[in-house]
């Protein structure tokens, strides 16, 4: 079975860690078995992972060209993202707590 779950994790990464995708690619692989998997066996749960988090960072890496390359909107999605702890946000978030579990309210400063 070992094979057949490096064969789903060409696919996975090829098929951008889309799960349905792969699944289909595999012959009609069920979902459920993806995260039977994902869920019992933690090396197969570190590769699909690290496949997630390579995606990510191709991502960055591309938003981080646009930037360079002076694409406003780019610009102003990083800063959204990255600069909230400097004031680039249209959201206010509060974290309350009060007991077990942490409370998050976001408020809106947009007049829409």
């Amino acid at each position: 079975m070992a094979i057949d779950k490096d064969k789903y994790l060409e696919l996975y990464d090829k098929h951008g860690a889309n799960v349905a995708a792969a699944c289909k690619a595999m012959g009609g692989m069920s979902r459920n078995t993806f995260y039977l998997w994902y869920r019992e066996d933690e090396d197969f749960r570190d590769k699909a992972d690290a496949i997630k988090e390579s995606l990510i960072d191709h991502a960055e890496s591309k938003l981080q060209e646009l930037i360079e390359d002076g694409n406003v909107t780019a610009c102003i999605f990083y800063l959204k993202t990255k600069g909230k702890s400097r004031g680039y946000s249209e959201k206010s978030e509060l974290e309350l707590s009060g007991g077990s579990k942490p409370v998050q309210i976001s408020i809106d400063l947009n007049d829409d």
